[in-house]
Parts: C-alpha cells; sequence; structure tokens
C-alpha cells in the first residue's frame, strides 16, 4: 500500500525534535513491502496548504498522523496542542477519502480523547512497528483491524494494553532518510537515537512504564552505535541525542555504548537524559571520552521528603556523586526540577536549593511548579484520594496537581526563591521575550547545550 506518514508537532522551542517515532515506524512499513513517504510539518509557514498539497499528488491509500505531545506541559500559561493537530486531521478528510490512522506519544497518552474527538479510523498506543503493517495488511484484505494489537477504535471505553516488543534488535531501524536534518540541527536540534525502551522506576507522574513497560529492552550496544555511524556517513549529521528516559541505566549497557563509540573513533557529539542512579565517575569519564557535550539529570526532588513523595529511585547521596562527577569529567550538566508535589511546601522548595548550594554547580536549574496529571499513574490517584481532582476529570485537557503548601501564587514563590540563583530558571522566565529570542539566537549560532550559558541570562536579562 501506499502510505503518507505526518509528523505533526511544529513546537521549535527549546529547540525543534526530529520525527523519531514516526521514522521507526516508516522503517517498519518499508521492510513491510509498502511505499512510505514522509510529510515534517515542524518548520512549514502553512501547514495545512502543504499537506493538502501532498496529499492531492500522492494518491495514498492511507495517512498517519504522529502526535508528539498533548500540550505545552506548563502550569500557569498552558498551551494545548489539539488545534493544530484537528486542523490536520480536516485537511487529510477534506484532500483524501482515506483511513486516518493515529499514533505517537502524544496520542499514546490520552488516546480516548484524541479518537473521538478527531473522529479517525483508528490508532495505534505505544509502539507501531508491528502493529502499522498488520492494520495496512488488514485494510489491503478488506477487513477492519481490530483484532491487531495496541488497536484502539472509536467508541471503545477502555484502550488496550500495550503488547511490546521484547526483542528491540529484530525491528527495522528507523527511516533515516526521511529527515531533512540539516533542518534540525541548523536550528540546535539532533539526531535521536534510542538505546532502549521500558522504565523499572516509579515517578509517580510518568506515562514511560505505561507505554513502554516497566521493565528495560535494550538493544545491542554495537547496533545503536551502527545505527548512529550509518547516519553519520551519509548525512555528516555530528550531534545526537540520546531519547532514553534513563541513558545510564542500566548501567552497564549505557557503559558499552559509550565504549563502543569511543572504540570506532567516531566523531560525534551528544545528549542525553540521565538520573542519579549508578552515575560515577567511571560513567561520565567515559560519556565524555564518547562525545557527550551534556546531561540532564531528571531529579525532580532534593529532598528526602520530596524524594519519597515524587517516587524517585534514588536519595540525596547519589544526587551529590552524579553531580561531581559530571563536574569532574568536565561534561556540563543540567538539573530538572518539579515542585509542588504532595505535602510539599515553601520550606520545601528553600531546602531544595540550599542542598543544590552543596553539590557541583549545575551549569542550568530548570525549577517548575506543577504536576501534569495523566491517566492511571499514581500522580492521578494520589489527586483524586486528596480531592483534588473532580471524578468527572478529562485529563484531555491539561490538568495539574500543586501541593496546596505552595499557597495560591506557586508561580511566583518558585520564581521569587529561584531569582537568587542566577543558573536557575522557572516557566516565567520561560515565557518571556528575552530568553526565547536568546533560545533562537543559541541554536542559530549552534551553540549546544543552549543551557551552557543561562547563567548569564540570569545575571544581565532577567528583570
Amino acid at each position: 500500500m501506499r502510505f503518507l506518514m505526518v509528523s505533526g508537532n511544529q513546537e521549535q522551542l527549546p529547540f525543534p525534535v526530529a520525527p523519531l517515532g514516526a521514522l521507526c515506524v516508516a522503517g517498519s512499513l518499508q521492510e513491510a513491502g509498502h511505499s512510505v513517504d514522509l510529510v515534517d510539518l515542524c518548520f512549514a509557514r502553512s501547514p495545512c496548504e502543504d499537506l493538502r498539497t501532498v496529499l492531492q499528488e500522492g494518491g495514498y491509500d492511507a495517512v498517519g498522523l504522529s502526535i508528539r505531545n498533548l500540550d505545552n506541559c506548563l502550569y500557569g500559561n498552558p498551551v494545548s496542542y489539539f488545534d493544530q493537530f484537528r486542523r490536520l486531521a480536516e485537511t487529510v478528510r477534506a484532500a483524501a477519502d482515506v483511513p486516518l490512522i493515529l499514533g505517537g506519544s502524544g496520542f499514546s497518552a490520552a488516546s480516548r480523547g484524541w479518537i473521538e474527538r478527531l473522529d479517525a479510523f483508528c490508532g495505534i498506543i505505544g509502539e507501531g512497528e508491528r502493529a502499522l503493517p498488520q492494520v495496512l495488511e488488514a485494510l489491503d484484505r478488506g477487513e477492519e483491524p481490530d483484532a491487531v494489537p495496541n488497536v484502539i477504535r472509536r467508541g471503545q471505553t477502555r484502550p488496550p494494553t500495550p503488547v511490546l516488543d521484547i526483542d528491540l534488535d529484530c525491528i527495522p531501524l528507523p527511516a533515516h532518510e526521511h529527515c531533512d536534518y540539516e533542518q534540525y540541527l541548523s536550528r540546535g536540534g539532533f539526531v535521536g537515537v534510542q538505546a532502549k525502551r521500558g522504565c523499572p522506576f516509579h515517578c509517580i507522574y510518568c506515562t514511560y512504564p505505561l507505554l513502554e513497560g516497566c521493565s528495560y529492552r535494550v538493544r545491542h550496544p554495537e547496533r545503536v552505535v551502527d545505527e548512529i555511524a550509518t547516519v553519520h556517513q551519509s548525512t555528516g549529521a555530528g550531534y545526537y541525542f540520546f531519547t532514553d528516559s534513563v541513558f545510564n541505566a542500566p548501567r552497564d549497557h549505557a557503559l558499552a555504548i559509550c565504549r563502543e563509540i569511543a572504540r570506532r573513533g567516531l566523531r560525534v557529539q551528544w545528549m542525553s537524559y540521565c538520573n542519579p542512579v549508578g552515575f560515577d565517575r567511571e560513567l561520565a569519564h567515559a560519556m565524555a571520552e564518547a562525545g557527550c557535550i551534556g546531561v540532564e539529570f531528571g531529579l525532580d526532588a532534593v529532598t528526602d521528603k520530596m524524594l519519597l513523595a515524587m517516587g524517585k529511585p534514588f536519595g540525596l547521596d547519589e544526587i551529590r556523586v552524579s553531580l561531581e562527577a559530571a563536574a569532574h569529567a568536565r561534561i556540563p550538566f543540567a538539573v530538572h526540577l518539579l515542585f509542588g508535589g504532595p505535602g510539599e511546601d515553601v520550606a520545601d522548595v528553600e531546602d531544595a536549593q540550599e542542598f543544590l548550594d552543596s553539590c557541583a554547580a549545575p551549569d542550568a536549574v530548570f525549577a517548575s511548579v506543577g504536576i501534569r496529571l495523566y491517566a492511571d499513574t499514581p500522580a492521578e490517584r494520589i489527586a483524586r484520594e486528596l480531592g483534588a481532582l473532580a471524578a468527572d476529570a478529562d485529563l484531555f485537557e491539561p490538568v495539574y496537581f500543586v501541593s496546596e503548601g505552595l499557597g495560591k501564587d506557586p508561580v511566583g514563590v518558585l520564581d521569587g526563591i529561584a531569582r537568587r540563583r542566577p543558573a536557575w530558571s522557572t516557566q516565567a522566565d520561560w515565557q518571556r521575550p528575552v530568553l526565547q529570542v536568546a533560545q533562537r539566537l543559541a541554536n542559530r549560532n549552534g551553540e549546544r547545550p543552549q543551557w551552557r550559558h543561562i547563567r548569564d541570562y540570569g545575571e544581565y536579562l532577567r528583570w
């Protein structure tokens, strides 16, 4: 069949993110013998017009719409992406009488909301590399795809539990040839690479265990590095980002990838998300030797009380060791903090700042407030138990949990504390035009990591 994959993400801050999920599914479709085109609307000035033109010229049998995010996840200034995807879906229906199939991480996080609102033929929850070829095969036979794993149809009262591929090395490589990486690299972006799926941790707000499983499924380190080497050779792309929820776990797997990159002498630079579990000097130096130029630590909390409340799998000693290790290896690093968890108060925020002052100094601290609630997560259950979430609440729209202990203006409280340290920034900063302009300039100038000099913003540009 002839299939059009539409990557609908148009967000470019803090930097544009290449459509790795869509490329993964496109690779599997091609391996199954289907003809695939991909239209990437990230940089389109007239997305619907561009899509309409492609549809009218293509003669496609089906269209897939990849939805990366529901919204911007910013408490106090939420922006939903629904309308832009609604317009794209309407464009598909008006220009082509073919099945519209939804997918992507944003879709999977609220599949029923999307499938009903966009009136799509079906959607695929979680991994689509196996499911989408089976859906197209069913369509080609004139059959309904109801029996295909991971598929949701309109009217279903309960989304199916995602079926996961155990051996990721058996899945075809992403179809990187469909992505114009120069567009992304010239704006501060990266080539995305996935080394594993799944997460055994139990952070209260997170959807990764629901969609990718509660245990790691790793790719062979040589196969991961083969992919990087192939893209580097074919495109010349020099910047990569490991999209794993936590790159450094399992530790031995991360270490093997780093050593394989170094062994081959690949001249690439890369970044990743990490947490403190097993992050020590040995791993940090291996990462640096393999070309790592930045680490973003997803800590969320840095007090004993809130680490427990947020379901984090590490403690203060591990945080201190991991930050010192990154500093010792001279890897720039940022810290992400999420305030407003169950029972948190202003004193906890003050304590968090004092603790970080006692650690190796991060290049940037991104401090946000408000837990975005998703269905079937521990955070949703906690919010309901505390009476903070109505029984009929529709979590398709942005709904946040914020501890009452942070007062009536939690964003203002956090911003006031953050201003005491130039490396700290909050969602109040991220909405200011001066910082957005600085981000775009850093991207255009090829600054990676772009947050490395955010201290200058805090010292000279914040008002």
